[in-house]
């Protein structure tokens, strides 16, 4: 019997010819019978009860219900059965002993025209209707349950016959109009065929990187720049064609689309050059006068400064706090998400969300389990893409939802309860000393004196606060103790900080 979750905690087995007919949607018989053995023809045989017998004949309706595998496509574990095919017969007894159609379709061919293919299938059919070989058959049974369960991954084939392609008029697919071949713009550089055949994707692929196609090495050191500066030399890094804006720095642009194609396309050595350049290592800090000449830094008159994506806000804040799971690889995990987003009618059909514990509930943010329909809220208030397409640059918004998220977020406040408890367990004795670390867990840098001094004020406010009643230490931080209550309250101040954030 196999096993396989349910969205509503239940779970569903395969199994015996029993399952057909015990009236339990949670048990099935199925053309699936493990791993290594997937839609594998089966027959079953069902006796009536009581013979079915009308006075001047009757038609019969059969009726086929597969709900084993849920009631819409959001399950991914679907049983039902295809290619199926129903006979009768008002013999006495049916015949079990019905050969399986791939045998069928062995026997149809001489026996000296067999191949070694075919004579297998003969013989894996054939041990398994005689006595002497029902220990072996034991042996492999145990064998194939023990087999892992893998995935499966579709690839890419040429087709034998290639489809016709049409032009379609407006559009509209049942308005075909002349053929058309495979092939690149006329105002780029030819697309040449190896072997004088029609261009394929092969083909395709040496175009891209030809040395006298630049358009390739552009687009990827575009968006490196991006990626250190915050935007590209070509802002709209997604569409470099005639409908962009055009590149800040041309020159440059087409520089290190060359230094990337004759370094063997090494990003490695486009990430070197620009982070040891002049242009990146100068400081973020801006002056009136040049915020006026170049409020968006397309000069390159300053340093880059931009908040960090949504992945990386939550991951600083579990850095920080010592939470984070630096654990590579792996399955996705399932940090705490509102129950009521994964069901209707905020969500299409009910969906499964079991809440990590322990470790795995502060992997990186890379590692959270997304739907293509329902996005991870905590992401998405820092305008993290959805994956239901690609997304080669994020537009960064500011809005209150963000600075909320931060605060009340239940990981940001699990964050900000971490980094208060490792701040008085190893900040040192003094609160000057205890706050000085966490600023710099949090920041990297000590604090000045105004920072320290608003930080120290707010901090002996709660605590009163706490201590006196007017806020409830246990509720908030799941301990009767407002020291505690009170370093968890400047470590989300800390952690909800601007400069936090925020690349610089």
């Amino acid at each position: 019997q196999e096993r396989f979750p349910h969205k509503q905690n239940k779970q569903r087995i395969t199994g015996g010819i029993e399952f057909a007919i015990d009236g339990c949607e949670e048990t099935a018989w199925t053309t699936d019978i493990g791993p290594g053995r997937r839609n594998q023809p089966r027959n079953a045989i069902f006796r009536l009860d009581k013979p079915v017998s009308f006075d001047g004949g009757a038609l019969l309706t059969i009726k086929l219900v597969m709900r084993h595998g849920g009631w819409n496509s959001d399950d991914n574990q679907n049983q039902n059965l295809g290619r199926w095919r129903l006979s009768y017969t008002s013999a006495e007894k049916a015949d079990e002993t019905l050969l399986p159609q791939r045998v069928h379709e062995v026997l149809a061919v001489p026996a000296a025209e067999r191949s070694p293919e075919q004579v297998e299938t003969l013989f894996t059919y054939w041990r398994t209707t005689v006595p002497q070989w029902e220990e072996q058959n034991a042996r492999i049974e145990k064998l194939w349950r023990s087999h892992p369960a893998g995935s499966s991954q579709l690839v890419m084939m040429e087709r034998d016959n290639m489809r016709s392609t049409h032009r379609l008029d407006r559009g509209d697919f049942l308005k075909p109009k002349e053929t058309v071949d495979p092939g690149v713009p006329k105002f780029l550089n030819a697309l040449h065929a190896e072997g004088g055949h029609e261009p394929d994707r092969l083909d395709f692929a040496r175009w891209l990187v030809a040395r006298d196609h630049p358009t390739t090495a552009r687009t990827i050191v575009n968006r490196i720049w991006q990626s250190y500066f915050g935007t590209g030399l070509v802002e709209t890094a997604e569409d470099l064609g005639t409908q962009s804006p055009a590149p800040s720095h041309p020159e440059l642009l087409d520089w290190l689309a060359v230094e990337l194609m004759e370094n063997d396309w090494s990003l490695k050595h486009i990430h070197r050059l620009i982070t040891t350049s002049a242009a990146y290592q100068q400081s973020s800090h801006v002056t009136p006068e040049l915020l006026e000449k170049d409020p968006k830094n397309r000069l390159i008159s300053r340093g880059p400064r931009f908040r960090v994506e949504g992945e990386i806000v939550r991951d600083i804040a579990l850095s920080a706090s010592g939470l984070l799971n630096p654990e590579i690889g792996g399955p996705p995990v399932h940090p705490p998400s509102p129950e009521f987003l994964y069901q209707p009618p905020v969500s299409y059909g009910p969906k499964q969300w079991h809440t990590d514990t322990g470790a795995e509930r502060y992997r990186r943010a890379l590692y959270t389990f997304r739907f293509r329909s329902v996005p991870y809220p905590a992401l998405d208030a820092f305008d993290t893409p959805n994956g239901d397409s690609a997304c080669v640059r994020r537009v960064r918004s500011n809005t209150p939802l963000q600075a909320l998220t931060t605060l009340n977020e239940t990981v940001f406040l699990e964050a900000a309860e971490a980094l208060a408890e490792k701040t008085l367990a190893e900040g040192g004795k003094s609160e000057d000393e205890r706050l000085t670390y966490a600023f710099r867990r949090v920041l990297t840098r000590p604090p000045n004196a105004k920072e320290k001094d608003a930080l120290l004020s707010m901090l002996e406010r709660q605590r009163k606060r706490f201590e006196t009643g007017g806020l409830d230490a246990k509720e908030f931080v799941g301990k009767a103790s407002p020291e505690l209550a009170a370093w968890t309250t400047v470590a989300r101040v800390m952690l909800n900080l601007d400069e936090t954030i925020t690349k610089e």
